[in-house]
């Protein structure tokens, strides 16, 4: 097959930086579909990835080792097919998911699994797309996590910390057209965004927020900072299904302490605040992204009525992958799309 180009990080142990490489494209396994790739989005732990966070975990799934090409989700055209694909031929406009690897997104063309990709509904742009799979699969999980569904979503009372940010936007998007009722912890200047997401309140976090919400909601989720992790679980009521965050130590534990220390500290944490949730929520989650055939399931109803979306802040080329790396560290408004 000919060529194509890729955004390959160098690391942070190496001249840092981003390079744009040429590399041969191979044909799809049998499960696969390649992708020309319209546009890619940048996430966070794409930042924090290329300054080497969580090198040692995901090492085990050989997705570690420095130079490589980040990026989990993105949105294209078919361009080649595995032998065992029927969902999809060449030309189809697809959107998806790809697990964490060396060969990630951020490149012209990228083979992805056909159970990780759904089809474009009809009239839909596909750069706007680009930026929903993995935040949305991400989120996902979390609720899952916390106990929460499609099906008892409805009235339940939802603590959402982080809610102006991708994965909060997304949770209070999808929570609220399930009929839950999310009080959303974010600041002053997004109240706006959170309410057009479906909050039904929107707090400002302080020390004394916490405890006028004590025992008040039948889930929490964690999209912000570890350190408010466990006074979130006080918010809970005796009862509650549970809470979740995305924003555990795990990967760092490993990453600064080892193997052993690393995997000894991380069940200690969690067991700690799972012996902090109030009497009878049962579940409590860490949250690490993986493709989910169910999430997708959910993102595609979602997408086709139009419920759920994340404003674009800045496109650039993969030749400037930098720069749109640097607008994700500095918090910029927006997602961020890197454009082949």
């Amino acid at each position: 097959m000919t060529s194509g180009a890729a955004a390959l990080c160098l690391g942070p142990n190496g001249s840092g930086g981003f390079t744009v490489r040429q590399f041969t494209r191979r044909s799809p396994a049998a499960d696969e579909i390649e992708i020309a790739v319209a546009a890619a989005s940048v996430n966070p732990i794409d930042v924090r990835r290329s300054e080497g966070y969580g090198r040692r975990l995901l090492s085990l799934i050989g997705a570690g080792t420095f130079p490589l090409v980040l990026g989990n989700d993105l949105a294209g055209t078919v361009t080649a097919v595995g032998s065992r694909v029927a969902t999809f031929k060449i030309g189809d406009r697809v959107y998806g998911v790809k697990p964490a690897s060396t060969a990630g997104t951020h490149a012209s063309h990228v083979l992805v699994k056909a159970i990780h990709v759904l089809a474009v509904p009809e009239g839909l742009d596909l750069h706007p797309l680009a930026a929903i799979p993995y935040s949305f699969t991400t989120m996902w999980l979390a609720v899952r996590g916390a106990g929460l569904t499609r099906e008892n979503a409805a009235g339940k009372n939802v603590l959402v910390h982080g809610a102006a940010g991708g994965l909060g936007t997304l949770a209070t998007q999808m929570l609220s057209a399930w009929g839950a009722r999310v009080t959303a912890i974010s600041r002053k200047s997004n109240s706006k965004v959170c309410l057009e997401a479906g909050a039904t309140e929107v707090v400002e976090r302080t020390d004394e927020l916490f405890v006028s919400l004590s025992r008040s909601f039948d889930a929490t989720l964690n999209f912000a900072t570890w350190e408010d992790d466990r006074v979130l679980l006080g918010c809970l009521r005796d009862g509650a299904l549970g809470h979740a965050t995305t924003v555990h130590p795990m990967l760092g534990n490993f990453d600064r302490l080892g193997w052993l220390r690393g995997m000894l500290k991380t069940i200690s944490q969690k067991k700690a605040h799972r012996r902090a949730l109030p009497k009878g929520a049962s579940n409590y989650a860490w949250v690490l992204f993986k493709p989910d055939k169910a999430a997708l399931d959910d993102l595609r109803q979602f997408v086709e009525h139009s419920h759920v979306s994340l404003p674009i802040g800045l496109c650039k080329p993969l030749a400037a992958a930098g720069v749109a790396f640097d607008h994700v560290r500095k918090r910029q408004p927006g997602r961020v799309l890197l454009l082949p």
